[in-house]
């Protein structure tokens, strides 16, 4: 009898009872068909069969007396005791287990009976031939056929059996019996060994498989799954980490080089082989980048596993979803990491990854930036406005990348955007207007805004697709402002004109703001007598919405104020070296006027009376300005050329206005970092335990006052 091959006990340790109990029920099920087609076609029985059915007798003749006179008795059923599912449980193991071994058995002596049975009927058939073989090779008579089970690498079977080791140094062989297997225990002279392989020249591939595996383990230490290794100590898994994320891609760029390309795209190049075999690594290696940079905690660690996965990212393009789960992972940093650094850190990955292959990363980043940008924008406040304009602008930047891609892009959400307000103007309910007045809403208005503003400049030559979105964001933009006109909404309405404000200034496209602007001074707060309440001033850069404890108070009509003054001004300023500047501002100023004489009848704001004069005035002396420098020109408004370059090389700055909105935006600077260090103060107190009032309430807390449609002053 022949020995059995390590793959042969492999097989009958691993898939033989599977395999035996697969071809039992293959039996069962071929002898059930027989059955019903015998019964179809006429059973078989063992005696002579009557071809005529119909006279074929079921029972012989008995002569009745005979029969009873018998002393047969009826043989007695049997009480069987119930079984327990353990006890059948355990009949089953040890029935299985006796097929088992006979079949292994009888396997081999099947093989060695089948192989002789071939030879015999080869000496029969053909006797030339096999005294042929039998004198000139006869090897061939006495071989053995493989089983192709055979054929497995030995790769595999070390797999199974490699020698463990632990701090000490010491090896054992792992036992191959599943039921006592038992995992290697990674100590710190493994790690340094398998980082110095790495560190060589020629790295084995069986070290990088060892690496993935043992540091895949190490990460889901809390599952119940069974790994090869285990790491128990702190120190070593720290050292494996690096060897990972430092040792492992360098390792990788040895095995399999890449080339760059005169675009600055990286090719890998080498064996075929070797490729799929590093591609099934990095494949299963991908998870655990993956857990890494969710559970990123320090700037540190996230920019070192940015470094690994950037280092592999030549043999990841080709692995679609993996690619996506990687890219969404970091995009999360950049958007909801709450550490500037860590964000930045995340945008250079992204903008060199899309520089780099713009084909397969650039359009899963820009949708995937858009995405969770405004996923985590919900709650807006003064600590996190500046990462949101950091992550506005520096995603606005990528989207430069390629145009047409970031038009189609920009389309599509700029529709939804339209889309959701086409649908509470159409079917307003009571709380439709929360789907819209929200800071997910504005900040994606705000968004497009910037990415428009960035791309699409007014002094260059190529004009870029981008532009061609201009026109739909501001329509979209005044419909949201135009929702609901209340006081309680000024802030929303001062926070898109700002964004619309940045559009008309980077494109130079004319966007009829002043009317937005001044709708706010037909509000019933100017023709009311203010409240004296004692609460905090309200910054409108952070907020939206106010309470309705806030309306017709004093420091919430001189926020009002403040906010349209500042904006009249940087919205007329835009335009304050334009020769048209003079027929621009007429109509406002006109309106400006009849608007300061009534609140000086009223008597009711004597700090905006004065505010709102000194801009009549600043806009009255920029317009009899630009009329004195246009007085010295020849050609007529016929010469677009002419004109757009009047006024080109005179700083704004210089102009009666310019002046003006100069010193405003220092003066508002200043106030600004003092209303942020009392919020701060207040935050504080807040933690240590003191009550503070709610200024502005949450989405279910604000009421929308109506007051003020009914109340507006036609005039």
């Amino acid at each position: 009898m022949a020995k059995a091959t390590k793959s042969t006990k492999k097989f009958q340790s691993k898939h033989l009872k599977h395999t035996i109990q697969e071809r039992k029920r293959v039996q069962e099920h071929n002898k059930k068909i027989a059955q019903r087609k015998g019964g179809k076609k006429g059973s078989v029985v063992d005696g002579p069969v009557d071809k005529n059915q119909k006279n074929a007798k079921v029972l012989d003749d008995v002569d009745v007396e005979e029969y009873f006179e018998k002393d047969d008795k009826l043989p007695e059923m049997k009480k069987e005791k119930k079984q327990t599912k353990k006890q059948t449980k355990k009949q089953e193991e040890a029935e299985a287990e006796a097929e088992e071994e006979e079949s292994s058995s009888s396997e081999e002596e099947v093989d060695d009976e089948e192989n002789d049975i071939d030879m015999d009927a080869l000496a029969k058939d053909d006797p030339e031939f096999y005294n042929y073989l039998k004198n000139n090779d006869k090897d061939l008579l006495d071989f053995n056929p493989v089983n192709p089970l055979d054929a497995i690498s030995d790769e595999e079977e070390d797999d199974d059996e490699e020698e463990g080791s632990n701090e000490n140094g010491s090896t054992e062989k792992m036992d191959v019996d599943t039921k006592d297997k038992k995992s290697i225990e990674v100590g710190v002279q493994l790690v340094k060994k398998w980082s110095d392989d790495l560190k060589s020249d020629t790295p084995s591939i069986k070290t990088l498989k060892n690496v993935v595996i043992a540091y895949k383990s190490a990460i889901n230490s809390d599952s119940d799954d069974i790994f090869k290794y285990t790491v128990k100590d702190e120190k070593a898994f720290k050292n494996l980490m690096f060897v990972v994320l430092q040792d492992f891609p360098l390792a990788v760029q040895k095995i399999t080089p890449f080339k760059v390309s005169s675009n600055g795209i990286r090719n890998i190049s080498g064996n075929k082989k070797k490729v799929a075999q590093l591609s099934t690594i990095i494949k299963v290696h991908t998870p655990s980048l993956i857990t890494l940079l969710e559970d990123a905690s320090n700037t540190e660690t996230c920019a070192l596993v940015l470094q690994s996965v950037q280092e592999l990212l030549p043999y990841l393009i080709s692995f679609r979803k993996l690619l996506k789960a990687i890219v969404n992972s970091i995009v999360l940093i950049w958007s909801s990491s709450g550490s500037l650094e860590s964000e930045i850190s995340a945008f250079a990955w992204m903008n060199n990854a899309c520089k780099e292959y713009p084909k397969s990363v650039l359009e899963i980043v820009l949708r995937s930036t858009y995405a969770n940008f405004l996923k985590n924008c919900g709650k807006t406040s003064i600590h996190t406005t500046p990462l949101l304009n950091f992550q506005k602008n520096s995603a606005a930047e990528l989207f430069g990348l390629n145009p047409v891609l970031g038009y189609q892009i920009g389309f599509e959400f700029i529709r939804q955007l339209a889309i959701h307000l086409r649908t509470s103007v159409n079917a307003p309910t009571k709380d439709s207007y929360k789907a819209i007045y929200n800071w997910k809403f504005c900040h994606g208005l705000d968004f497009w805004s910037r990415v428009i503003s960035v791309q699409v400049k007014e002094d260059d030559d190529q004009e870029s697709q981008l532009k061609q979105l201009i026109y739909p964001l501001v329509q979209v933009t005044i419909g949201t402002i135009k929702l609901i006109p209340t006081a309680q909404f000024f802030p929303l309405r001062f926070y898109l004109i700002r964004s619309l404000i940045r559009l008309s200034q980077s494109t130079g496209v004319y966007i009829p703001l002043f009317p937005l602007l001044s709708e706010i001074l037909h509000s019933s707060m100017f023709s009311r007598v203010p409240k004296r309440e004692n609460l905090p001033a309200i910054d409108f850069e952070s907020n939206i919405k106010v309470n309705k404890a806030y309306l017709n108070t004093r420091v919430y009509v001189d926020g009002v104020c403040e906010e349209l003054i500042e904006l009249i001004g940087e919205y007329f300023v835009l335009y304050c070296k334009s020769a048209a500047y003079p027929e621009l501002t007429t109509p406002p100023l006109i309106f400006l006027r009849r608007s300061l004489k009534k609140n000086n009848a009223a008597k009711n704001n004597a700090k905006f009376n004065r505010q709102l004069n000194t801009l009549i005035d600043k806009l009255t002396a920029n317009s009899k300005y630009i009329e004195k420098e246009r007085s010295k020109i020849e050609y007529g408004p016929k010469n677009k050329v002419a004109v757009s370059k009047f006024l080109q090389d005179v700083d704004w700055k210089k102009t009666p206005l310019g002046a003006y909105i100069a010193t405003q935006r220092l003066v508002k600077e200043e106030k600004l970092k003092l209303l942020r260090e009392s919020l701060e103060a207040d935050a504080k107190d807040a933690k240590n335990g003191k009550k503070t009032m709610n200024v502005f309430g949450s989405d279910d807390e604000i009421e929308i006052d109506e007051e003020d449609d009914d109340d507006e002053d036609d005039e």
